[in-house]
């Protein structure tokens, strides 16, 4: 029994250590922001989206690369001469017996101003059982004849496919992609900090709340305190202790609320995070405090024009919407080149030369000797043309309709732009003005209830009147909170739909806690 003692001492001594070893995670609002890159999983998948654009680039700068090809033939004939061939008195059998051998090889690379250039050699070797020559010679069987070939051929499109611009049309298109991609991703990026600082905010006035509610019902336990003492020396009914637990009943009720608000907020930080609930429970209690209206550079009589300036210049979605749309256009005018018929004009050369013998040397003197030599030069026209042309007329319409509606979709970003900004301004202007009303009725509220408390004790003044000075008061420092937080979501939210918020550069991006805690310059804007 007394070892069992021991043991049971030795597990709960492990688990409280166990415990105490799971690290807070601190709750400070940049350093959230940050881990978002690697745990917010629309930002990871947004990131994947650059890099599947970017092998897309890849696939279409392929168009342009140097492509080899290489071709080996063996084949071994046998061929049963008919009865008045002449060739059966001179063969075994009558059969006439062809050894081929064929080697191939070459490039062929398409230029980025439109022509398509091959170099290719062919080397051929032949031999048989027939103990003539093709002069008709008498010559050993099996002897071998060795022709070379060199050829170099260019074609130039004439029509379709002409030109730098329309034969790097999709090339230059998804590098605009590309940039496509990581201005949408910068957005995405933009969008979700936005949402961390949202919920961060939200989690701080749940904290602060909970503590209001708190010294509340503190507030409230006193009163409770002095009125039994009143009660005790016969200045107050005792009646009055019942009214006091009630509303003590009641606060406590609304302290359990908060608590499970602070909890809901808690999580959906870690959910917009990208924390797992583990990680969400350890979230430490929140570090930043709200930002101060002095801290934040406002002025009275901002000008909403400046802002939507600085948003159309810095708007990463804008820019996305754009790079988009010249794109497209760059489509456009290749679907407008498809439509024209295929014509080709090819020029090209040749060198080649022929060798007799089973020699090594006979092989490459089939390279250079000059006997046997051919030397060809030429070129040829090559006209195609669909009759309906369906396909490209198709891809045509497509293409208009797509560029158009992408169109469509820049001017109306560009229209959302200028209303979201200026509800911001306007939001900005008015949470401002009501934190310092709220700040005003809570200082108002606070000096009345001091003095009431003193009344009470005084036997001046009722608990009814007590009870709702302290409620007025809790309710103003509540309000007071919510118009902090208030200011501090107008600023997130100039800055994201400025633009602002985050910053991209050669290495990523970069946060900065003051994106939090001011609205954008006018002077020196971030880009």
């Amino acid at each position: 029994m007394r070892y069992l003692k021991y043991v049971m001492l030795f597990a709960m001594t492990l688990y409280a250590a166990d415990v105490c070893s799971q690290s807070r995670i601190k709750a400070d609002l940049v350093q959230i922001a940050h881990g978002a890159f690697s745990k917010n999983p629309n930002i990871i998948r947004s990131s994947y989206a650059v890099r599947s654009v970017t092998s897309d680039l890849q696939i279409q700068r392929s168009v342009f690369d140097l492509n080899s090809f290489s071709e080996l033939l063996f084949r071994t004939d046998q061929h049963s001469l008919l009865e008045a061939d002449p060739r059966r008195s001179y063969l075994e059998n009558d059969h006439l017996k062809t050894n081929v051998f064929n080697f191939s090889a070459g490039v062929r690379k398409k230029v980025r101003t439109g022509q398509i250039a091959e170099l290719g050699v062919n080397y051929g070797f032949t031999n048989n059982n027939y103990p003539f020559n093709n002069f008709n010679q008498p010559v050993n069987t099996y002897l071998g004849n060795h022709a070379s070939v060199l050829n170099f051929s260019l074609i130039q499109p004439l029509a379709r496919g002409r030109g730098r611009n329309v034969a790097t049309a999709l090339e230059r298109s998804y590098v605009l992609y590309v940039e496509n991609a990581k201005s949408s991703n910068e957005y995405v990026n933009s969008y979700e900090l936005w949402q961390i600082g949202t919920a961060y905010w939200n989690y701080y006035t749940a904290y602060k709340s909970l503590d209001i509610y708190r010294q509340s019902e503190a507030r409230i336990r006193s009163v409770l305190s002095v009125t039994k003492d009143l009660v005790e020396g016969d200045k107050k009914p005792a009646g009055d202790l019942i009214q006091i637990k009630a509303d003590l009943a009641s606060q406590e009720r609304l302290t359990i609320a908060a608590e499970r608000e602070l909890y809901a907020a808690k999580m959906q930080l870690g959910k917009v995070a990208g924390l797992s609930s583990e990680e969400s429970q350890l979230l430490d209690i929140p570090a930043n405090d709200y930002p101060t209206v002095t801290q934040s550079l406002y002025k009275k009589g901002i000008d909403q024009a400046d802002f939507i300036r600085i948003a159309k210049e810095e708007r990463a979605d804008l820019r996305a919407a754009k790079q988009g749309n010249d794109a497209l256009r760059q489509q456009y005018q290749l679907a407008e080149n498809n439509v024209k018929p295929q014509l080709d004009l090819t020029g090209f050369f040749s060198y080649g030369s022929v060798s007799t013998g089973n020699g090594a040397n006979d092989m490459l003197s089939s390279f250079t000797n000059s006997l046997g030599k051919t030397i060809g030069t030429g070129a040829k026209l090559t006209f195609t043309f669909p009759v309906s042309n369906n396909l490209a007329k198709g891809n045509l319409l497509k293409s208009y309709v797509t560029l158009n509606d992408q169109g469509v979709i820049l001017n109306n970003i560009e229209r959302t732009i200028a209303l979201e900004v200026s509800n911001d301004v306007n939001f900005l202007n008015n949470s401002v003005s009501n934190l310092e009303k709220a700040e005003e009725i809570t200082n108002y509220n606070q000096e009345v209830f001091n003095n009431e408390q003193l009344k009470f004790k005084s036997g001046l003044t009722t608990l009814l009147s007590l009870i709702l000075f302290q409620e007025r008061l809790t309710s103003a420092q509540l309000s007071h909170l919510q118009a902090y937080r208030q200011f501090a979501a107008a600023i997130i939210n100039l800055r994201h739909d400025t633009g602002t918020l985050i910053d991209a550069d050669t290495k990523g991006f970069t946060i900065d806690q003051q994106a939090f805690y001011t609205i954008p310059e006018i002077s020196n804007t971030k880009r």
